[in-house]
């Protein structure tokens, strides 16, 4: 078939998809929130518009991916290019301070440390950029969503207004700058063909931007790692890492001072969805939420790609602490598992941030059961917004409760 004919048949079904938006899908939204407006919302800060978007963004999200080519789709910069003010490069990880089963399996994959870029946002225009710490200073370090294969680390993105939310609503002088690593994406290749950037390789970009800081000046104790979606993955994944290492390579830095974790990814298996519960947050979020479920569709093949796209890297999924760290199966919730085999001892304290609306909702709050358990209810907050959807926190609709959230972490942090 040729490339005319292809882009012909997809502006056909492009056109049937906008004719049903019109005639099916948002008659169809808008008494789907009248049913939650009477009959459900009780609290919170949930609108009939937030209702109406959500719907729109999670139909496009579903729908408009397989138009690549008839649509244009915004270009986000990527790990190969330094792009704008504030951008540096990191340097590679030395190849001594990558350790243990990360070692293996990247030595396995073939996957290597590389410089990438990092980009800082200043509250203050006059502060110099890579300039060191002010005695006092602390320092935020975000680890972008996006499944691991979408969204930017640059100020530009979308992921950035969480950064930039942040310093808005700190008053505090010792919260000056943010800072954002580019780590690789994975992507899919053709079928057969090994994906780009599979698991661990953004686990070693980070574990690079960390070490940036450190040498920057930055002492562990001023490093408050956030990350958003798959970022709040990657953060607890940096963690773990650092904790499990330390004593095999002791030039390893000590875990970072906090943990910010906004509506984290933390379960890449098909646990919940091979054996949907009604009461289960997939099924009841299930039209509530943007966000698609990993395991249909083109998301399926992504977390395939970045499990390793192999049908036996699957397993990474269910057993592997560094992959899916809320998995029923570690958690001992499983008949076939019944021993909890994770824990978060030594971790720092944390605070996870979870939308009542989330499709990932009871992966996060048994998640921060778990860490709770561990640590205890001083080391973790908890924090639940009724009416949120997925990674509310860099849509600029959800507010007030994007504020407010971002607020109450700043008076956590003391920032």
């Amino acid at each position: 078939m040729s490339m005319i004919t292809s882009h012909l048949l997809k502006l056909y079904r492009l056109t049937f998809e906008l004719t049903a938006l019109v005639v099916y899908h948002i008659p169809r939204w808008f008494l789907s929130g009248v049913q939650i407006l009477l009959y459900e919302d009780k609290k919170g800060n949930w609108t009939f518009g937030r209702h109406l978007r959500v719907q729109v963004l999670r139909h496009s999200v579903l729908t408009l991916a397989p138009y690549r080519g008839v649509i244009p789709r915004p270009l986000y910069p990527d790990h190969t290019a330094v792009q704008g003010p504030g951008g540096i490069w990191i340097p590679a990880v030395p190849e001594e301070l990558v350790v243990g089963e990360i070692s293996a399996l990247a030595r396995a994959r073939n996957i290597k440390s590389i410089s990438i870029p990092g980009y800082w946002i200043h509250k203050d225009s006059n502060l110099p950029f890579e300039s060191p710490p002010c005695p006092g200073e602390k320092v935020l370090y975000q680890l972008h969503g996006g499944g691991y294969v979408g969204e930017t680390a640059h100020p530009d993105g979308r992921p950035s207004r969480i950064l930039k939310d942040f310093l808005e609503n700190s008053s505090r002088p010792s919260l000056r700058r943010t800072f954002a690593v580019e780590y690789r994406l994975t992507r899919r290749r053709g079928p057969g063909e090994k994906p780009v950037a599979p698991f661990p390789t953004a686990l070693i970009d980070v574990l690079a931007g960390y070490l940036y800081l450190i040498k920057l000046g930055f002492s562990e104790e001023a490093i408050i790692v956030v990350g958003d979606s798959a970022g709040g993955n990657l953060a607890l994944a940096l963690t773990r890492y650092l904790l499990s290492n330390k004593e095999e390579q002791p030039k390893l830095p000590k875990a970072p001072a906090a943990l910010v974790l906004l509506s984290p990814f933390v379960d890449a298996s098909p646990q919940f969805v091979d054996k949907p519960d009604p009461q289960s947050s997939p099924t009841i979020n299930a039209e509530r939420d943007w966000l698609q479920t990993i395991h249909i569709g083109p998301r399926r093949l992504n977390t395939e790609a970045f499990l390793g796209g192999r049908p036996e890297d699957v397993e990474l999924a269910f057993r592997n602490p560094y992959v899916s760290p809320s998995s029923p199966t570690l958690l001992g919730l499983t008949p076939d598992s019944p021993t909890r085999t994770i824990s978060f001892k030594g971790f720092p304290r944390t605070f996870v941030d979870n939308g009542s609306f989330d499709l990932l909702y009871d992966q996060i709050l048994l998640l921060a059961n778990a860490m709770v358990e561990d640590l205890g209810e001083d080391m973790v907050v908890y924090n639940e917004t009724y009416g949120a959807p997925h990674d509310y926190s860099f849509l600029p609709w959800c507010d007030p409760d994007r504020t407010n959230t971002s607020k109450k972490i700043l008076e956590w942090l003391g920032l």
